[in-house]
């Protein structure tokens, strides 16, 4: 039997009202809105932890033909096809939902998997009209209004899409490898994880408000991050311990920031944030420009990296600080995500480098 449609509303902080129908849990939720551009790997994209608690307008004409696969495990007993465990944002917004999938390896349609999960979604939207907006408006907060439920308020919107929200709880050791990379865990996606391990190299993860720096470690991993990473005061503090020591620290999406921050940086608030899978970055060794994978709101001052750091990409949209270094490349990371998973994997290479820095005890090739 046919459930009858229900009809939705989605309001941006500036006054901007669409109306559409709902397709996904039939719930009232606020966040921050962020348009995603580019190609799109939905059941990766939605469990990034780095869009905890934000409403995603998707600006594909449809979403969702592909269907959703089942959650099958790796050799290391992480999710295969989802970057976590669930979906991290609070609501989806499409322009059209395929209702019914057409993929060989579909097990749910996108409505079925929204609504298991409790996860609000709204189609008939000019998902067009709102990219134009926040590029005009900038960055902003929205909330999705299902009829019969409840309203919401625009200052729930940020309540819980922080860090710490998306860590691990307790400790977890992935790989057999000799050397211990620790990975601390502000958000950190299941294919970083299954690209620090390797035949010589294991990873210790760890929450991110914990006294991680008193572990045994040979390098240490700082996954991207949702949210404000001006709120991470104890990760910074712990950095700061680990900066001290002489071991190759590599961040990437937001953790980055976070790890500029432990070094004396400061961070701002973007107007509007890198949110796409096809973001162009120049490397500044060689004058390469690399499609990148990015979702951070979040950058880093230019004049404010301290003495002895250097910028080593840049946006080639905006000329923002995409990456910075330190100590002949001991230290260093990236804004955008190298591993792709959603997006290219053009950067990859900076994971492979890592882990040779890792396995010849910090000296560069």
């Amino acid at each position: 039997m046919t459930q009858p449609v229900k009809s939705a509303r989605i309001i941006l902080e500036d006054g901007t009202e669409f109306e559409g129908v709902s397709f996904g849990h039939e719930s009232s939720v606020s966040g921050e809105i962020v348009a995603y551009t580019g190609s799109v790997d939905l059941p990766r994209l939605l469990t990034d932890p780095a869009l905890k608690g934000t409403i995603l307008a998707i600006a594909l004409p449809t979403t969702g033909a592909a269907g959703i696969p089942d959650d099958d495990a790796c050799e290391l007993g992480l999710e295969r096809y989802f970057e976590s465990s669930d979906i991290k944002v609070a609501g989806l917004v499409v322009s059209s939902c395929a209702e019914n999938p057409s993929h060989r390896g579909a097990a749910k349609s996108l409505p079925k998997w929204l609504k298991k999960q409790q996860v609000a979604g709204i189609s008939g939207i000019d998902t067009r009209a709102i990219i134009q907006r926040i590029a005009i408006r900038g960055t902003m907060r929205a909330k999705i209004l299902v009829s019969d439920t409840r309203d919401v308020s625009f200052s729930s919107a940020s309540l819980h899409s922080q860090p710490v929200n998306v860590s691990i709880k307790r400790n977890a050791r992935y790989g057999a490898g000799t050397k211990t990379i620790l990975a601390v865990d502000c958000g950190i996606k299941n294919t970083s994880i299954r690209r620090l391990v390797s035949q010589y190299t294991s990873v210790l993860r760890v929450p991110c408000a914990a006294d991680f720096a008193s572990e045994k470690f040979d390098a240490v991993f700082v996954g991207g991050a949702p949210g404000d990473p001006t709120s991470c005061e104890k990760t910074v503090e712990s950095l700061r311990e680990i900066l001290k020591m002489n071991v190759p620290v590599f961040a990437v999406g937001q953790g980055a920031v976070i790890l500029a921050l432990a070094g004396g940086a400061t961070a701002f608030r973007m107007a509007q944030g890198h949110h796409g899978s096809s973001v162009p970055c120049v490397d500044l060794a060689g004058g390469r420009c690399l499609i990148t994978a990015q979702n951070h709101g979040y950058g880093i001052r230019d004049a404010s990296l301290p003495e002895g750091w250097s910028p080593t990409f840049l946006n080639n949209t905006d000329g923002s600080i995409e990456g910075f270094s330190a100590r002949k490349g001991l230290i260093s990371g990236v804004l955008f995500q190298p591993e792709g998973y959603p997006g290219p994997d053009d950067a990859g290479f900076l994971y492979d480098a890592f882990i040779d820095l890792v396995r010849n005890g910090g000296i560069a090739k």
